[in-house]
């Protein structure tokens, strides 16, 4: 895990080089916290991974703002009106989610839960009526948490 986020971090670094964004040590900071999560993560929540005393707020929104602009983070959903954020899909791999909505708790499911048949047939259908040819998808089911569920 240790080798794969420094990948990601890596990754993500050179790509806002490439793109003339000079990559300071703020964030820096936010895209190791962002590489190393396995779940998606509000901005107040990554502040506080990268340290309070070490980066302020505003520059945690900045950066947050910076990579959801050039496609380097999606927003997954929001929790008590706050945003979550992850790397997109060419870090993470396709996934879905399963998202509490006592406590917001979100835990990703692995791989893809519509098969081929079912995406091609919502995308004829989809097609025949809106006009609107599908290219991506993402799932979310809401629900009841193990503990919540009690």
């Amino acid at each position: 895990m240790r080798n794969q986020a420094q990948d990601r971090r890596s990754g993500l670094s050179n790509t806002l080089a490439r793109r003339g964004v000079r990559v300071t040590g703020a964030r820096r900071a936010v895209l190791d916290v962002l590489a190393r999560s396995p779940l998606p993560l509000t901005v107040s929540q990554i502040h506080e991974r990268v340290g309070v005393k070490r980066t302020n707020v505003v520059s945690v929104y900045r950066t947050v703002n910076l990579l959801a602009g050039f496609g380097l983070l999606r927003t997954t959903d929001s929790v008590r009106g706050s945003r979550r954020y992850e790397l997109p899909e060419e870090y993470t791999g396709h996934h879905h989610h399963l998202i509490c909505q006592v406590c917001g708790r979100i835990e990703d499911l692995q791989g893809c839960l519509i098969d081929d048949q079912a995406l091609a047939r919502l995308n004829h259908r989809v097609r025949s009526r809106r006009h609107f040819r599908v290219t991506n998808h993402e799932l979310h089911l809401f629900g009841l948490c193990q503990e919540c569920d009690r």
